[in-house]
């Protein structure tokens, strides 16, 4: 009896102890987090944050985080507090939440996610070719030297990216920096008006004041080439881009394609451009050679060229909301047989342009013995702002030159010093004179229902007459006969008056540029097939915010009246 109770007090012992390690095996019941902090309540991705509260894990890494359902890092933990980086997301308002073993916590306001900082990449020649590339607007790219997408690449950009291109690249065969769309590539780059895509100067950060004559030629610009057809002295395939050696057959333009696509720009800003590609070869702000009908071009803002702003040579497309501001030479040049629609254009002039080969348009189309092609666009709904009355030269409004004709209409030109409009007399019925009244292929040269307002040179007693001139070659010199150039204004509803017609001109960023005019005349020329007929003259319809309003350049450094 003794010997069994001896067992049984054993075996009884064994499983007491068996039973109380067991339960000193299972943790402890974990107390649920509270969270009564957060501080910055703002912050930029990757910055650094800190939670206040209790109950939270000291293991780093036996805490979850997360702002709205993205997990995030933390990288230092307390009871108390934790310190957590932002992670990867769009601005905007998240809830912010933290779990320790079963128990979650939310914190009891949002935390807002402003502006990301965005990471650098450097983008050299090497880096494109034919494939498939995404830039995103998470990141911010640096262009080094020039840099070709090639034949079948498509580059897409989303909204909101920024382009900076460096004005000293490190390889010093090159003389600037400069993104160039080969013909067979496609650029994909739509923005929207709150998250335009910008391309602009390696200096342009934020927080750079930079002037838009003074700081202007810091990088090449935008080049894009296609398929459609363009005539140079003859050439109509393979024409090459100017201001690139003939030996880089990348930059070669111009074909059989006249619906060629060359992809989208929608809300794009282009900043700061103009130096030449090599020694006196400069380039524009945006610059198309053979771009095709199937390409969209509209909604682009070009800021501060030390050239034209936009040059088209030949080719199909057609340009939509187009603002060249500041550009120190041509605003909008058009030439070796463009023949696209162009409409809602705008041109601001520096006060201080005083070449007096300066235009708002310089127009023409190819050399004049070369009978295969010439320019014929239509360009309706321009508003044109010129470098004021009192400029230095006798610059005027426009120029149109040899091989041109085409449509000008329903437009306003305002505040020059000279002429409104100057056209080439060579003798020849394929110079702009010439299509005034001599058809070839159909097309005449037309200028109508535009408004001519401020112009110095104009004369009362004269008339139209001093409003315009025709000159014989290509250069300043004989006068020719103006008299078919004044019938062709005062029989098709053109206007000249000595007052202002627009709201407000600036050339300072002060808010009070209002190139919309205050009532609209509605006496206006129908537009061609494919364009939208509106009922007033000028880019801007009255009483309405200007379609530059909040992403362009002009409106985002506080030139305009918004």
């Amino acid at each position: 009896m003794k010997r069994n109770s001896w067992i049984l007090l054993l075996v009884f012992g064994f499983v007491i102890s068996f039973t109380a390690c067991k339960e000193d095996d299972n943790p402890p019941a974990v107390t649920a987090p509270t969270i009564t902090g957060l501080s910055p309540a703002t912050g930029m991705v990757g910055d650094e944050v800190t939670i206040s509260g209790t109950n939270f894990s000291t293991t780093a890494a036996s805490n979850t985080v997360q702002f709205g359902t993205t997990n995030a890092t933390v990288s230092t933990a307390t009871a108390t507090s934790l310190k957590v980086a932002v992670p990867q997301l769009a601005a905007g308002e998240y809830d912010v939440k933290v779990t320790v073993g079963s128990e979650t916590a939310t914190f009891a306001t949002k935390f807002t996610v402003t502006e990301t900082e965005p990471t650098e990449v450097l983008v050299t020649d090497a880096d494109l070719a034919d494939g498939t590339y995404e830039w995103t607007a998470d990141k911010s790219y640096l262009l080094d030297g020039l840099v070709f997408l090639e034949a079948g690449g498509v580059l897409n950009i989303e909204p909101g990216t920024v382009i900076r291109f460096m004005e000293v690249p490190t390889d010093p065969t090159f003389n600037t920096s400069s993104l160039i769309i080969t013909k067979g590539a496609q650029i994909m780059a739509e923005g929207t008006a709150e998250n335009p895509i910008i391309f602009t100067a390696e200096a342009d950060v934020e927080g750079a004041t930079l002037d838009p004559i003074a700081d202007n030629a810091q990088w090449g610009g935008l080049i894009i080439l296609g398929d459609a057809p363009a005539s140079l002295k003859g050439v109509t395939e393979n024409v090459q881009i100017e201001g690139i050696a003939t030996s880089e057959t990348r930059a070669a333009y111009g074909g059989s394609t006249s619906d060629d696509n060359s992809g989208v720009l929608k809300y794009v800003s282009i900043r700061y451009t103009g130096i030449g590609l090599a020694a006196g070869d400069e380039i524009q702000g945006l610059t198309l050679g053979g771009v095709g009908s199937g390409t969209t071009i509209d909604y682009v803002d070009i800021y501060s060229s030390a050239d034209d702003g936009i040059e088209v040579f030949g080719g199909m497309v057609n340009l939509n909301h187009i603002s060249v501001a500041f550009a120190t030479d041509d605003a909008f040049d058009f030439d070796l047989g463009y023949r696209g629609n162009a409409q809602f254009l705008f041109g601001l002039e520096a006060s201080g342009s005083e070449n007096e080969y300066d235009h708002s348009g310089e127009w023409d189309g190819a050399d004049p013995d070369d009978a295969t092609l010439f320019s014929a666009p239509n360009i309706f709904n321009a508003t044109f702002i010129g470098p004021g009355q009192t400029a230095t030269g006798s610059q005027r409004a426009l120029m149109l030159r040899e091989s041109f004709a085409g449509k000008l209409g329903n437009s306003i030109l305002e505040d020059y010093p000279g002429i409104g409009m100057q056209v080439q007399d060579r003798q020849s019925a394929r110079d702009a004179y010439g299509f005034i009244t001599t058809p070839v292929d159909g097309y005449t040269l037309e200028i109508l229902d535009n408004t001519w307002s401020m112009f110095g040179g104009y004369d009362a007693a004269v008339g139209t007459g001093s409003l315009v001139e025709a000159t014989e070659g290509a250069d300043e010199g004989y006068v020719g006969e103006t008299a078919d150039v004044v019938a062709e204004l005062d029989d098709n509803a053109n206007k000249y008056s000595a007052a202002a017609i627009l709201g407000g001109i600036s050339r300072d960023p002060d808010g009070v540029l209002d190139p919309r005019p205050p009532t609209a005349d509605t006496e206006v020329a129908t537009v061609p097939e494919g364009m939208e007929q509106v009922e007033y003259r000028g880019a801007f319809a009255p009483g309405q915010p200007t379609w530059l309003s909040g992403w362009s350049t002009l409106s985002k450094l506080g030139y305009l009246v918004d």
